[in-house]
């Protein structure tokens, strides 16, 4: 009698699992190749083979050319984003005595070493800007930076000046942004 429970529930247990397969089966819905496309999720902005924006930097002043100063002049140079792609990007954010602050400049003296930032007496002061900014395609934006009140350009001599910027549409191997960087310019403090 007992062989017979088990068999028997051995039976009705095997008869559950094979429903429950076959309902599964009949309830999954049969996809096409094209009907499974339809669920990937679609990339709006595809990666770039290539940065999508160049920097240029120069010594100059509402396009004046400027490369000497004396000590305790305006030091003016001139930042100039160019959009090389095919579509518009986006150059938002926030503006302060650097200009855009996604700009990181890189400023040494003639030995190599990296300048000191000015530290403001009243930092709170120099509030940053928020500006949304687009650059459509083959178009530039162009950003003027007051360079002493950013960086202690208060002794005579050359310095090198160089601009960079992580680029939001392309991306390295390892998924960073990838760093743009300007071309280096010199400029002379005079005393």
């Amino acid at each position: 009698m007992k062989i017979s429970i088990i068999r028997a529930l051995f039976f009705v247990g095997a008869l559950t699992f094979a429903a429950c397969i076959s309902q599964g089966q009949d309830m999954a819905p049969s996809t096409t190749p094209a009907q499974h496309d339809m669920h990937v999720r679609t990339i709006k902005n595809p990666p770039q083979t290539a940065p999508s924006l160049t920097l240029t930097l120069s010594a100059e002043l509402r396009n004046k050319s400027i490369s000497e100063f004396r000590v305790g002049s305006k030091v003016w140079i001139t930042v100039k984003m160019t959009n090389i792609t095919d579509h518009t990007i986006d150059c938002s954010g926030w503006y302060g005595d650097a200009g855009n602050m996604s700009n990181s400049f890189d400023v040494r003296d003639e030995d190599g070493k990296p300048v000191d930032k000015v530290v403001h007496q009243h930092p709170e002061m120099d509030t940053p800007s928020h500006y949304s900014r687009g650059i459509p395609s083959g178009e530039s934006d162009i950003d003027e930076v007051q360079m002493e009140r950013v960086y202690k350009l208060d002794r005579p001599g050359k310095y090198v000046i160089q601009v960079s910027r992580p680029d939001i549409d392309f991306k390295d191997d390892k998924g960073n942004f990838v760093i743009v960087k300007s071309n280096s310019i010199t400029i002379t403090i005079t005393g």
